[in-house]
């Protein structure tokens, strides 16, 4: 199913409008559909269309070379063993046929490619530079090893910078889409898909929509074919030559440690030396530093270490501490730790996660008191907010609380927001708006004081409407 891709769309068609050769870089983690997209795209233009594999630099080349073959005649006979004698007479040939004729060239996966063969990148500079870019080709060059693709391709020290007519990231899918994938399940259920699955489409695809979330958890559990017990680790070996330290920290960080000084504690990397090896994991996507709302970003020793993956976040809160469960053949005693920790481990990660990126969509467009700086959470040793928007320069935030409970809430709710909102307007001066958010909505009570105070209610309907 292809869906909500709009402005990747919209940004293509344009690329492909002017009438000059692009080159296009798209990335993004594993599963989230790149490909998909692009076949999308190009299914009404003539598309040379490549995937690179883990193979030999020649088993590439012989591949890429009757795919140049087969696109330029379809009908032609190709000996099996028919290749161009080097990358670069295969690129010429590719790159003389585009000057004659508008092609969109697909380079897919094409960190694969300079892993065998580590002069392409400076191989496709030079084409580029003497045919390519006088010719009708958008080129995408496409991949999921987001380290190699930043290194090799975007970086500044990298033989193709500076000719990107465009560099896309490819998110995941938000959630105001999973019904489609998902028609049958409730807006809470949903919430739960994302908390396990982070909206990249081939997770979501997994999901039988005929039985609950939990028992779609249970099944890939017990799966000798699990996508959720084998995945994470295939992520981090394609990243990293050596995993064993990031997987420890990411095995840290899951079990809810959150500063440098408890990593290092728990994984035996001296603190001087942990910085690099969080660092690459920032770059990968894998994790984030968050800040409370109110600290400035260079100069904050306060930040919080968090798994920003979901798929990978639930992997390192339930699977990977448990493993040996799974492999003592005692999947039931891992099905039952999910089942009793589920609900909790929705409302903090993925309600409250869908609660801020509402707060950011409706910033986006103008429905807040103010534009904010920045969108996210606030703590300190005394108080802890879910959801937080500031606007310093207006000397404003919004301040909520996320609730996940299955009842209706109440005054009390309010009751206690109103002492966090009074302690931070003493503590900065600032004007306070207030927020709640409901999975199953507010009693008459609450309803009647929040209209007296300019309290907002937010209903997951709201969210998901």
């Amino acid at each position: 199913m292809f869906l909500n891709r709009e402005s990747e769309l919209k940004e293509l068609d344009r690329l492909w409008s002017a009438k000059k050769a692009n080159l296009i870089i798209l990335y993004g983690r594993r599963r989230v559909g790149k490909s998909s997209l692009l076949k999308f795209f190009g299914k009404d233009k003539p598309v040379f269309y490549w995937t690179a594999t883990k193979t030999t630099t020649k088993m590439l080349l012989q591949s890429f070379s009757r795919q140049i073959q087969f696109f330029k005649d379809p009908k032609v006979s190709i000996p099996d063993d028919f290749s161009y004698p080097n990358w670069e007479s295969a690129l010429t040939d590719l790159a003389q046929y585009s000057r004659q004729n508008k092609i969109f060239i697909v380079f897919d996966e094409f960190p694969y490619a300079i892993e065998a063969e580590g002069e392409l990148p400076s191989l496709l500079q030079k084409i580029w530079d003497d045919n390519f870019s006088g010719s009708k080709a958008n080129i995408c060059i496409t991949g999921s090893r987001i380290g190699m693709i930043e290194k090799q391709i975007l970086s500044s020290s990298g033989p193709l910078y500076g000719r990107s007519s465009a560099i896309m990231w490819l998110d995941p899918l938000p959630i105001s889409v999973f019904n489609k994938f998902l028609p049958n399940y409730s807006k809470s259920q949903l919430v739960e898909v994302y908390s396990v699955t982070g909206g990249v489409p081939y997770y979501i695809e997994t999901f039988d929509r005929s039985i609950s979330v939990l028992a779609n958890i249970e099944r890939e559990i017990r799966s000798k074919a699990s996508v959720i017990k084998g995945e994470p680790y295939f992520l981090i070996h394609e990243e990293l030559k050596e995993p064993m330290r990031y997987v420890a920290i990411l095995e840290a960080i899951g079990d809810g440690l959150r500063t440098q000084s408890e990593i290092s504690n728990a994984v035996g990397i001296e603190q001087t030396h942990l910085g690099p090896y969080l660092h690459t994991l920032e770059g990968l996507r894998f994790i984030k530093r968050e800040l409370p709302v109110t600290e400035e970003p260079k100069k904050s020793r306060k930040g919080a270490y968090l798994i920003s993956d979901m798929f990978m976040k639930f992997y390192f809160r339930f699977i990977a501490p448990n493993i040996s469960l799974i492999e003592g053949g005692r999947e039931d005693k891992l099905v039952s730790i999910i089942a009793g920790q589920f609900d909790s481990y929705v409302g903090k990660n993925g309600f409250e996660e869908i609660c801020r990126k509402w707060l950011t969509s409706e910033a986006k467009n103008g429905n807040l008191p103010f534009d904010p700086d920045i969108v996210g959470r606030y703590w300190d040793s005394n108080i802890e907010i879910d959801c937080a928007a500031i606007s310093k320069k207006h000397k404003s935030i919004i301040i909520g609380e996320a609730k996940w409970g299955n009842k209706k809430l109440t005054l009390a709710v309010l009751n206690e927001l109103n002492k966090k909102a009074d302690w931070f307007s003493k503590k900065f001066g600032f004007h306070v708006n207030k927020m709640i958010f409901g999975r199953s909505g507010f009693d008459a009570g609450l309803a009647e004081r929040a209209k007296i105070e300019n309290v907002r209610l937010v209903t997951l309907d709201e969210m998901l409407m």
